[in-house]
């Protein structure tokens, strides 16, 4: 008896598996499409790139005397 009842359990678990699902008839997310100027976006990007470059070439370059040298 116990072991018919945990057979139908368990068939019953496996097949809602498969039972469709319900969806609400108005959906909650909105895809909204927005221009965008991806020029401007690029160039904004490719300063941004050219100052940190800018930068990091600086610091090596003030780090340049002291790379290789051993501490005394």
């Amino acid at each position: 008896m116990f072991k018919s009842a945990l057979i139908l359990a368990a068939a019953l678990a496996s097949a809602s598996a498969f039972a469709p699902v319900s969806r609400p008839a108005i959906s909650r997310t909105v895809v909204r499409a927005e221009p965008m100027d991806y020029e401007k976006e690029m160039a904004k990007l490719q300063k941004e790139c050219e100052e940190r470059l800018d930068d990091k070439v600086a610091e090596l370059m003030s780090n340049i005397e002291t790379v290789g040298q051993q501490k005394k």
